[in-house]
This record gives structure tokens, sequence and C-alpha cells, in this order.
């Protein structure tokens, strides 16, 4: 470890234990929209929700990333409408021949040479042709040809403001689309800009009003022709509601005043597999709960803003799936009643000669969960002494940086062990006392002639079994104990997961079977750790529900 990171863990050290106050942000319920004929958004006195800062969880925060403000529409569709500053592309010939670049005068004319002034402004991009070669052949009457398109959009200069990231004044095309007006200006702000209401404001009179969740739901946006100096507004944020649970948009919604609960569950994308509603409303003095059955009567429950939903699975479960592996004949799933136990499965497994079933192992995945909570809790708790750790002089804060640089170490390698969740089956258990559970894992290993030696020896090995030898014979064949091995930690593994301390001597140490496991733990060296107690804990802990000796 370099000097910066000594004087990193120093500090840390140093610092440890300090208390950060957590601020929190105020929230209010936003003021209704205004109607379309007002034309400024009013200011809530507060935000209107707790939200993280960049906005997670909001439905639709996905749409302003750069993605629309990176591309520029200069196209044109039939609908457009034909504005001052347009460039049109003319071509004659036949009777007369002429080819130019016409721009849209203050007037709304082109002028063309020996025809004169054609009014445009205002006529649809699709009758554009028709409309200059009707007034070209009023003075070339026979042969001539008309061609007439648009050969620019407009650039334009649009205000964006309200509730948006980075209100300004932004240049684009008349042919751009909204999205790309707001992309430009950072987006709708998550926390109190609305989805529902944004406005276009010309001259200072609303003249469109657009709703995002249209688009977003079903990729409808109308077109829109901007002209220069006009306003895009977006109001504030309206009532809201968050969904999480069994749904494809997890996330907060946004409603006008309420929203019947189906529409809001239709915009947030039930699963096939969800069967309930848990609904928590939030506008009472108390907070109350429904539990609801997802069907046709969702339609008369409506959600008020600050509503919670959460979409469950609830089903009662009839029939559990076990897995067979190892040594065995047959099928390695098998699908059996809710309430079978142990030896409902075994009656079902054909087993052969080669089976050793005084070893039967069973792995549960909540065990699994659990012992990995308690491997994180107690290396946590390791973690947290470390940083703790005081030092009286310069020469003992030295000794503790090194300390801490091999323990955090050791823990970093620790949090990547993933226990086993093996349940141990001591020899003579009765298998109808253990109920299964779904997704149970039975491992039926092979007979075995072979003793595996692993941890802190020379040489970590697997060797065949010699009848009556004990533990003290297979280390000598593994090389011998290393310097760092601690003689009174070391254990025997049993094939069914029984952990035995072992005992050394020639005489009446302790006797190992086929298929057994010696596991040799490190010595922790009280000279040099002063967190002894808690390293050997997470030692064993390791070594109990995964199985590894973890050295230091």
């Amino acid at each position: 470890m370099n000097c910066s990171s000594r004087c990193l863990l120093l500090c840390l050290a140093l610092v440890a234990g300090a208390v950060h106050a957590q601020s929190t942000v105020p929230s209010a319920t936003p003021s209704p929209a205004p109607e379309l004929a007002s034309s400024a958004p009013p200011i809530p006195s507060a935000t209107v929700t707790e939200l993280p800062q960049n906005g997670d969880g909001v439905f639709g925060a996905a749409l302003f990333r750069g993605r629309f403000a990176a591309q520029s529409f200069k196209g044109f569709n039939p609908a457009y409408t034909i504005s001052i500053g347009d460039r049109i592309d003319l071509k004659l010939w036949g009777a007369v021949d002429f080819a130019a670049i016409l721009e849209v005068d203050t007037q709304g004319n082109i002028f063309v040479p020996r025809v004169g002034p054609i009014a445009v402004a205002n006529a649809r991009n699709g009758e554009l042709n028709e409309l200059v070669g009707a007034r070209v052949r009023a003075v070339y009457r026979d042969n001539v040809g008309v061609y007439a398109a648009l050969a620019a959009a407009e650039p334009v200069k649009v205000f964006v403001t309200g509730y948006v990231v980075s209100p300004g004044l932004y240049g684009a095309y008349a042919s751009d689309s909204l999205l790309h007006f707001l992309d430009k200006a950072g987006g709708i702000d998550l926390q109190t800009g609305s989805f529902l209401d944004v406005r276009v404001l010309r001259g200072g009179q609303p003249v469109a009003r657009f709703n995002l969740y249209d688009f977003l739901l079903r990729g409808q946006l109308p077109l829109f022709q901007f002209q220069d100096g006009d306003t895009i507004v977006v109001w504030p944020k309206k009532s809201t509601a968050k969904v999480s649970g069994l749904v494809h948009n997890a996330g907060q919604f946004e409603f006008a005043q309420s929203a019947p609960l189906k529409d809001l569950l239709a915009m947030a994308g039930v699963d096939q597999r969800a069967t309930h509603v848990l609904l928590l409303r939030n506008q009472t003095p108390q907070r109350q709960a429904e539990y609801l059955a997802i069907g046709d009567g969702l339609a008369d429950v409506q959600v008020a803003s600050g509503d919670e939903v959460t979409v469950f699975a609830d089903r009662q479960i009839a029939t559990i799936i076990a897995t067979v592996e190892g040594e065995f004949e047959g099928l390695s799933q098998v699908a059996l009643p809710y309430d079978s136990s142990l030896a409902d499965l075994m009656g079902r497994v054909d087993t052969n000669a080669r089976s050793n079933l005084d070893g039967l192992q069973l792995y549960r995945r909540s065990i699994a969960k659990r012992q990995k909570q308690v491997l994180d809790q107690m290396l946590r708790k390791l973690e947290e002494s470390v940083l703790n750790t005081r030092a009286s002089s310069v020469e003992e804060a030295e000794l503790r940086v090194r300390e801490a640089e091999l323990v955090m170490r050791f823990i970093e390698r620790a949090r990547d062990i993933q226990p086993k969740g093996q349940l141990v089956l001591p020899t003579g258990t009765d298998l109808e006392t253990i109920a299964l559970e779904d997704e149970d894992v039975v491992r039926i290993p092979r007979r075995s002639n072979t003793v595996a030696v692993q941890g802190e020896v020379f040489f970590p090995s697997a060797f065949v079994h010699q009848p009556g030898k004990s533990v003290e014979y297979y280390l000598q064949q593994a090389g011998g104990l290393t310097q760092k091995a601690s003689k009174n930690r070391i254990f025997v593994m049993r094939p069914n997961g029984e952990m035995v301390e072992a005992s050394l001597g020639w005489g009446g140490g302790t006797k190992v079977a086929p298929g057994d496991e010696i596991m040799v733990l490190p010595k922790v060296d009280t000279k040099t750790f002063q967190l002894t107690k808690d390293l050997v804990e997470v030692l064993y802990q390791i070594a109990l529900s995964a199985g590894v000796v973890l050295s230091i």
C-alpha cells in the first residue's frame, strides 16, 4: 500500500464515528393547473415531492438524455405551413428557363421574374407546387414546366421556460419537435415539472398544449410548427403516486387530481404473474391500506396524490420443486406437495450401489441467504473496528496502519465468499422430520475412498483413505502444518455437513472416515492484530458456511 493509502486509513481512523446530519426536503401539494387561456404557470411554495436529485424512479425520466437535442429535423411533411423566411427551390423550363432559390419575404411572397409576386405564406407544403404552377401558367399559358419545393426549413429561436432544468433561448428549425427544444433545455425538472401539461405561447397567447404521456405510452406527438419567438412553458407537477412491485414500468406517475387505480396500473404495465395490489393511502391523518385483487373492480378505486401502490403475486404454494444431484438414477427435478418431507423425496429417488446415503446433503436458499447476512454483518463489524482503532503514538499509528492493510484486504476477499446454505443432517436423522422448501437441492454424494486436506498445510490435496488413520496422519501426508497454522483450530467436515473439532495424537487423535475433509484454519497472531477475537469469529463463519479456509 502506498503512502497516500496509508494516510487515507489514518484519516478514516481519526474521523470514524462522526455523525452526519441528514437534511430533508419539504413537500407540498401542487396548485391545480390553470386553464389553457392562462399564459403563466403558478409558482408553488415548496418542492412538490421528495425525490433524489437525479429524479430516479420518475416515469419518463429517461426521455431527456440528449438524444432528441442531438438530432435536428430539417425535413418537411405535407402539412408543414410555409412561413416568412422559408426558402423555396423554383425551376421553370420549356417556354422559359429559370432556376433559383427564393426566400419568402416579409409580405409572405416570393418574386418570380416576369410573373411577379406569388403569395405562399400560410400555404401547406403539399399545395406549394400546385399553387406556384397555377400562378406561373396564368402568364405562360403553354409549354411551361414548373417545379417548386421547400429548400430549407426556417431557422427559429424559441424560449423554453417554466419547470425545466435550464431555461433559456434555443435555436433550431421550425420543423423540429417539441422534444428537441425541451431536451436542449435539459428536459423537464423531474422533481417539479409536469409531463402532462406543456404549453406553447405565441405573442403571449397559448396556441398548443401537449401531454407527453401520450408519447411515452402510445407514441403520439402532434406535429407543431414553431415560429421565431415562440415560448415553451412547462407547468408545475400535478398529483403523483408511486407504483412498484410486479410491473414493467415501476416509478412515480403523474395525474391531474385523482386517477382510477386501473388506469394507473395500465400505465405501469402489470406483470401477468400479479394477483393483488396493496394501496397505501397517505392523504388522511392516519395511514390507511387496502389489499385488492386485480380485476374489473379496480376501475372504481381512485388513487390520490401521495398514495403508494405495490403489485404482488399472492398465491398459495401447492407444489414445491426439489432438485436432486449426485449419484442416483432418474430425473433431477421432482415435484412434490407443499407439505412434503425429505423422506418423501428420497422415497421417489432411485439410488444405486455407489450412492452414499450416510453423507446425504441438503442445500437451501433461505439458509444461504441468512449465512451471507451473518457474514456481511461480521465483516462490517470488523471493518468498523479497524477504522475506529485509536493510536496513542506515531509508532503505534504506523503499526495500526499495517494491521489495517492486512485486515482490509482480508475483508475484501471475504466479501466474495458465497455460503453454500447447507442444512446439516447428523447421522441417524429422521428424514420424516425435515420439511422440504421450494427449490431445495438434495445431493447424494458418491461413495468415496479419499480424504481431502485444505488450509494451512504445505501441500493441500486429496489422499486415499487409510483405515484407522487419524487426522495427524493426513496432515503429514500434506507436508505438515505451515507456520501460520493454528493447531487448536483443525476441523473435520463430514460429507453430511457435520463439523468436528479435531484432536491430534497418534494414539487417540480424531479418526477420519472416507469422504471427510480436513480443514486447518490460520493462526491469528495477537501481537500483530488487536482484533483477534473478531477475526477468529469470521474465519469460523466462513469455514462453517462455505467450507473454505481463508488465510489472512
